[in-house]
């Protein structure tokens, strides 16, 4: 399966990415999707008809209209299981209070503390191999970031380690820090896509 890392609406990159693919794909979230511009008109959004024709799919980031994405058939949903790996977006935007609210920011980019607390249940149950995610647990954000750690607390990144605590997976894929990193944590390989980063695994 090939991975793709953040787009942030770079859409001629991410198509010829897309284009030069041998297989489907799956993008980790932050693709820029359903941002308005000062009028209130909706930017251009991802190339519909090559995601759909060539299977290529995303979860959601923080930097993506979390309304939009449910509406586009290429989203995969949150708690979404399939072949042994888990799908959850979604993040915290440090940098929300210099966006606008429904135009580049919006108040459920992370899911509730009752969202989280029922994926954490069917995490349990089902103990995926694979984990694909737009942030990471708490404890690897500790190990890349230690300032940025303390400083920007995540009800995403708590839960997230939750459920590492309960359960190992083999491999955790993830975006958001806009930066590569490849490390083997008590078992579990974390891979941190940089932005539009490519990997196979």
């Amino acid at each position: 399966m090939r991975f793709i890392g953040d787009v942030h609406g770079k859409w001629d990159r991410y198509k010829r990415i897309l284009k030069n693919s041998p297989c489907p794909t799956i993008q980790v979230g932050d693709m820029g999707v359903g941002f308005r511009d000062w009028h209130g008109e909706m930017r251009s959004n991802p190339p519909y008809d090559l995601m759909k024709e060539g299977k290529h799919r995303f979860i959601r980031g923080n930097h993506d209209n979390p309304g939009v994405c449910r509406n586009h058939s290429q989203w995969i949903a949150d708690g979404h299981i399939e072949n042994g790996m888990m799908f959850i977006g979604g993040a915290f935007s440090i940098d929300w209070q210099y966006r606008l609210e429904g135009m580049s920011w919006w108040r459920d980019e992370e899911l509730s503390i009752a969202e989280l607390d029922e994926l954490l249940g069917k995490y349990e149950k089902e103990k995926p191999e694979v984990m694909v995610t737009h942030d990471c647990p708490e404890t690897i954000a500790a190990l890349m970031s230690p300032q940025y750690h303390c400083e920007f607390p995540s009800r995403t990144r708590q839960a997230l380690n939750g459920m590492l605590e309960i359960h190992r997976p083999k491999v955790w894929l993830f975006g958001h820090w806009h930066r590569s990193f490849d490390g083997t944590v008590n078992g579990t390989r974390f891979l941190c896509l940089n932005e539009l980063e490519v990997m196979d695994v």
